[in-house]
């Protein structure tokens, strides 16, 4: 019997939303997004396509929160110490990403985009939120280090667009030394940025 039949029903779930959440971000880990349907992710999770339609409305809207969860558990800093130069941050955030357990929500990530280019109409919400979460990020990183603000926007955009861009070919060809050889000629020229900024 579908749990929707149930009087009360919106009490019973009041509180299983955000495990449910967590759930069906497990499960995406695991099983991609191919194919991605309410009916299949309730009946991985053990709740009705109606029920995960009521807490989450559309496909779009649950890989916003999906997205969101991941991002909740990324070490982003809020406050960079005086003495912690963005190189020091980028290091450290890399050093996270490619733990082989966080690789995952990366994977999830392009396989996500890919989903979301070719149905761009179902997924607006999705494409015109992801990037503009890592600019501001670093956006806010970059001025608390010392960055012109005339400068900021151009300097987030091509920082970000460089290392999704190295996370992408990690995943893609697993080549850990040539895409660490990058990284190290992107830090290069990171520490010649930030120095640039201190003598202005």
């Amino acid at each position: 019997m579908s749990d929707e039949g149930v009087d009360g029903r919106a009490l019973r779930y009041r509180h299983r939303r955000a495990e449910i959440l967590a759930a069906v971000l497990d499960y995406l880990l695991e099983n991609g997004v191919h194919g991605l349907s309410f009916r299949k992710l309730g009946t991985a999770v053990g709740v009705s396509h109606v029920t995960m339609r009521h807490h989450f409305g559309t496909k779009d809207e649950l890989l916003l929160e999906v997205m969101e969860l991941i991002r909740t558990r990324e070490p982003v800093p809020l406050d960079l110490p005086p003495d912690d130069a963005p190189t020091d941050v980028v290091r450290k955030l890399w050093a996270w990403w490619t733990q082989p357990e966080n690789l995952r929500y990366y994977r999830l990530m392009y396989e996500a985009y890919g989903l979301a280019l070719q149905s761009p109409a179902a997924y607006q919400g999705f494409l015109q939120s992801t990037v503009p979460h890592w600019i501001e990020d670093t956006r806010r990183l970059a001025l608390d280090a010392g960055c012109p603000p005339e400068r900021v926007d151009a300097f987030a955009t091509l920082l970000v667009a460089q290392l999704r861009g190295l996370l992408l070919d990690l995943l893609t060809t697993g080549d850990d030394e040539r895409v660490e050889d990058a990284l190290d000629l992107l830090v290069e020229g990171l520490a010649a940025e930030h120095r640039a900024w201190a003598g202005r």
